[in-house]
């Protein structure tokens, strides 16, 4: 694994445990919105309830399903990177090449992955928070974003540019987009039919969920969504030299999109598995001021037939 594949991995390991401040849905928490296709309610109450009997503990990033830990779709992901990242190993031949210590550098490099992980976090949560603002739910935004919220406005106020691309987002969003559900648990197994399912039962959460009317010519269904604070997602040096995902995967560059492809289809499998059609599967870049949706490739079938 590269160095910034891995630095992006600890963000999101660290990110994934903090997001206890704001507990996961379940079903005594449901809501409708006025005005919202029925499916919309339908699926979001389906999704809760189904999902019901999932735990998360932010201590450890533990998923326990009636008293088993389940792996996360984040570490089941990175099972496909061939070469892991070995920070002792590379932190000594960094130093050889330009000069201090090991130690300095693994500093350095754990400074800066705290540096990525809090500004991540926090977008996250801006990001959590305006999406259920917009959606009439201000009850759910999330504690730590309190002092940004103007009550008497409606406003969350974004407080460095990466906040402020996520409100470009939500005002740019179409029409057509019905939001289910931010920041909802699902696991792997609940397919009818029992081939369908993964020999290995794992669990994640994912950021947003969204239905897709039609109304505006794009195909009608359900949409997932990621928020990456990433300052790259894709890895100029392996896609020059050539290194790839382990099997089934190598057609693949061994780099931070990679990664977040097999994770929105592990998301989209879940789901889909419950009966919810999902139709497309985007990554939300957050850049400065801006982002860029980057929709996915579907993955669920290989998957299925790997794991």
């Amino acid at each position: 694994m590269s160095y910034k594949s891995y630095m992006s991995y600890k963000s999101y390991k660290s990110y994934k445990s903090y997001k206890s401040h704001t507990p996961p849905l379940k079903p005594n928490t449901f809501f409708s919105l006025p005005g919202e296709p029925a499916i919309v309610a339908e699926a979001r109450r389906h999704i809760l309830d189904v999902f019901s009997d999932l735990e998360f503990y932010g201590e450890g990033h533990r998923y326990v399903l009636h008293g088993k830990s389940l792996p996360s779709v984040s570490n089941v992901a990175h099972r496909f990177v061939r070469e892991p990242f070995d920070e002792q190993r590379q932190a000594v031949r960094y130093a050889e090449r330009h000069g201090e210590t090991p130690q300095h550098w693994i500093q350095q490099w754990r400074q800066n992955s705290f540096r990525a992980k809090t500004l991540g976090t926090k977008t996250h949560a801006y990001g959590e928070s305006l999406g259920y603002l917009r959606a009439g739910m201000p009850e759910r935004i999330c504690p730590s974003m309190l002092p940004q919220y103007m009550p008497e406005f409606g406003y969350l106020a974004p407080l460095h540019p990466k906040e402020e691309a996520v409100l470009k987002f939500m005002d740019e969003m179409p029409r057509s987009m019905h939001l289910v559900l931010n920041e909802a648990m699902a696991y792997s197994g609940k397919n009818p039919c029992p081939e369908r399912n993964l020999k290995e039962q794992l669990a994640g959460t994912f950021d947003m969920l969204y239905y897709q009317d039609g109304s505006d010519g794009q195909p009608e269904g359900f949409v997932i969504l990621d928020y990456k604070t990433n300052v790259n997602l894709v890895n100029d040096y392996n896609r020059k030299w050539g290194r790839v995902l382990r099997e089934p995967f190598a057609d693949m560059t061994e780099e931070d999109l990679s990664i977040y492809t097999v994770q929105l289809s592990l998301y989209a499998l879940m789901l889909q598995d419950i009966g919810i059609p999902i139709v497309a599967r985007r990554i939300v870049w957050l850049k400065d001021a801006d982002y860029q949706i980057i929709p996915l490739k579907d993955l669920s079938e290989t998957l299925r037939q790997t794991l």
